[in-house]
């Protein structure tokens, strides 16, 4: 369990977790592991599926023709614990939030790691692009879905208003490079939006 991480999601511009956050953390953590059972598909395709939806996304897959659309969820029984951890404590369920946000980011890595693995030599995968992020409109989560047939798959589906349930869940589209440079495995360092309260620091090498 990453704290440093886990503070990072709760805004504390860099401060550690205070002891009683710690705690609360490590309670989460334990309730969500004895519970929950994480679900992870994808799908590779091409890349002309989404030309031209988004700027950013054509310039972050600009050296890209096929890439590997996925999904991860924690599931509903993630979404029950976060309920009931509010009724308990709404400052325990903001550290819940967090954790499960660790959580949902550690299981994008690791799913990207086994893919890169499964590439042929000489091909890298650039890092994950998901609707919301940049110019492209969180709308597509729609057609996200159906490609990946999440909702008969691993149950994830979306409200009228276009959020996903379960509420822990990401998609994200990754692209396959012929270019080693484009794996850039630094966390949110493509982003253009360097004042983001919640932007990772460089991992020292």
């Amino acid at each position: 369990m990453n704290y440093n991480e886990i503070a990072r999601y709760l805004g504390t511009r860099g401060a550690p977790l205070w002891p009683e956050a710690v705690a609360w953390a490590s309670a989460c953590m334990q309730e969500l592991e004895g519970t929950v059972a994480p679900r992870v598909l994808g799908r590779r395709l091409s890349l002309s599926l989404f030309a031209g939806e988004s700027r950013d996304l054509d310039h972050h897959l600009r050296h890209c023709a096929e890439g590997i659309l996925f999904a991860v969820t924690l599931g509903v029984e993630a979404d029950r614990l976060l309920r009931r951890w509010r009724v308990q404590s709404m400052a325990k369920a903001a550290v819940g939030q967090a954790v499960c946000a660790v959580w949902l980011d550690t299981l994008c890595a690791d799913y990207c790691a086994r893919l890169q693995l499964q590439l042929r030599e000489g091909s890298y995968l650039v890092p994950p692009f998901s609707p919301g992020y940049g110019d492209w409109d969180l709308c597509v989560q729609r057609q996200v879905l159906e490609l990946l047939q999440a909702p008969e798959r691993i149950g994830l589906t979306l409200t009228a208003g276009g959020m996903l349930v379960p509420e822990k869940s990401i998609t994200a589209l990754v692209g396959i490079s012929d270019r080693q440079e484009e794996a850039c495995g630094q966390k949110c360092m493509r982003c253009k939006k360097s004042d983001c309260s919640f932007r990772s620091v460089p991992v020292e090498q």
